[in-house]
């Protein structure tokens, strides 16, 4: 009701600066509006093109600001690599149109040193302030997929805190210790209903876990480890059921996506089993639709594919994740491959950001409505 208010609001301070605007027009346009919502709202931007100076722009979050405005922060590589140890600092930019538009690109997180800074995950803080949880890269492990490797990579979590609604970041503080190689993925961070929160994490070498904190960040610990028995997991996403336990998806290169449940708030897990989200391992995106209840999943369906990454799919579940439904694409084009969906509620849009690979890693904007999903 509010937001109608105030897009009838806004139309009638037009009338008032300009008399000379019929009436009838402007309540015509209201009717219209509501009527081409739907279109209105599906439409797609590129955010950042990748180019020679700016090789990669990748793994993203999307955070509500304050009177209705948006940040959008992304791995910004710049020099001669796109290599996940080359270069990169943390960027920012903001909407004040629902993700329309976008304002100037800042920095919001610097190169201070080691590999690179990357990956951005956001949440509100129950203080009001917003933290922001990204790595800090020291070193790359010997060999990206070689896990009997005796060099394990120093790559650790840190926290910082927007006092000013995303304008600015206070110092860093490390979550994991040196000497370990510690990640995560896109839309990571969950504050559950005790307030807990969670940043799911891996160890790199197949195991994941939470980082838990009751404090409002203040403290941290480390809940127990889990992998799936025929294999390792990487970059796991979570989500609070409605019964108060804890989903979890694992990525891993099984056939799918597999899922394991905390009864403790993220403390413990069961034996990881095997989803019908198939695929030949990629991360996933799950997030609880504000205006059903129901889970959305998206993630790379390309199990038995010789297109990895391709399609980029989405999924619905109306039973807190034991079945899915209204399976479509996002994305399927025959000469491209996208990764690391985040995805941010806006009003009744899902707002999905991702990476493509056609011409180097640009990152991409999809805006969605509900009823999209449902089709």
């Amino acid at each position: 009701m509010y937001k109608h208010a105030l897009a009838f609001g806004r139309l009638m301070a037009q009338v008032l600066k300009n008399p000379s605007l019929p009436w009838i027009f402007v309540l015509t346009g209201v009717g219209v509006n509501a009527a081409n919502a739907n279109i209105q709202d599906d439409f797609q931007l590129t955010i950042a093109q990748a180019n020679t100076q700016n090789p990669r722009n990748s793994e993203s979050d999307i955070i509500a600001l304050n009177e209705g405005r948006l940040l959008l922060g992304w791995s910004e590589f710049y020099g001669k690599t796109s290599a996940d140890d080359g270069s990169a600092r943390i960027v920012g930019r903001v909407s004040e149109d629902g993700g329309r538009t976008w304002g100037k690109r800042y920095t919001l997180v610097e190169h201070e040193g080691g590999r690179n800074v990357m990956e951005v995950n956001f949440l509100r803080l129950k203080s009001g302030d917003i933290a922001l949880f990204h790595f800090k890269k020291h070193e790359e492990v010997a060999d990206t997929w070689n896990k009997s490797t005796s060099k394990t990579g120093d790559c650790r979590m840190n926290m910082r805190v927007s006092k000013d609604e995303g304008r600015s970041f206070g110092p860093p503080r490390e979550l994991t210790q040196r000497n370990r190689y510690v990640e995560s993925a896109s839309g990571r961070g969950l504050m559950l209903k005790s307030g807990r929160i969670l940043i799911e994490c891996d160890d790199y070498f197949g195991s994941a876990f939470c980082l838990i904190s009751d404090d409002d960040g203040k403290t941290w610990h480390e809940g127990k480890s889990i992998k799936p028995a025929g294999g390792g997991c990487w970059e796991p996403a979570a989500v609070e059921l409605k019964d108060g336990r804890v989903l979890m998806f694992l990525r891993t290169i099984l056939g799918g996506q597999y899922q394991t449940i905390s009864e403790d708030g993220g403390e413990t897990w069961s034996v990881p089993t095997p989803t019908a989200l198939r695929g030949s391992g990629s991360p996933i995106s799950i997030e609880r639709i504000p205006h059903t209840g129901d889970l959305l999943a998206v993630w790379n369906n390309d199990v038995g594919s010789p297109r990895s990454r391709n399609p980029l799919t989405a999924a619905i579940s109306t039973d807190d994740g034991k079945t899915w439904k209204h399976v479509q694409n996002i994305e399927d084009k025959p000469d491209d491959a996208w990764a690391y969906p985040a995805v941010t509620w806006t009003g009744n849009r899902a707002l999905i950001t991702y990476f493509n690979y056609k011409g180097g890693l640009s990152l991409k904007l999809r805006s969605l409505p509900i009823d999209w999903f449902y089709k």
